[in-house]
């Protein structure tokens, strides 16, 4: 199962790379971006990291597949409008070992699936919970 829907892919982007970014929604509501970065090891090698990010300024609806604006609470009338300048976002998972986007995409799914799994063991271990 796919947990996370393709959003929008962009080949230049506000995102702090000069590679694409792969614009995620989730079920939790979130907007992730898969971004890759390079990076130096102590050894002075240098090598490529693909990089989760959650991304402040956007929610998505996933039930309904709309991206929301989260100040305006509307929705942008293109899906590339979620990478604009001065991106609010914080980097949730980083992959040095990845060799591709599709592998980072993969490992985003199963990611969020299996924090979807713990979010529903936890709801049903107290209830009374409601999952967000």
């Amino acid at each position: 199962m796919r947990a996370c829907k393709l959003i929008y892919k962009a080949i230049e982007t506000y995102f702090p790379t000069t590679n694409p970014a792969y614009f995620y929604g989730s079920p939790d509501n979130n907007v992730y971006v898969i971004y890759a970065s390079p990076y130096l090891t102590p050894s002075g090698k240098s090598g490529t990291e693909y990089i989760i990010a959650r991304h402040h300024e956007f929610s998505f609806n996933y039930l309904e597949v709309r991206l929301i604006h989260n100040i305006t609470k509307k929705t942008p009338f293109v899906n590339s409008l979620v990478d604009k300048k001065n991106p609010l976002f914080t980097n949730v998972k980083s992959f040095k070992s990845c060799r591709s986007y599709e592998y980072a995409e993969e490992l985003l799914q199963k990611w969020i699936s299996d924090e979807m799994v713990k979010k529903s063991k936890l709801a049903a271990s107290k209830p009374g919970i409601t999952l967000k």
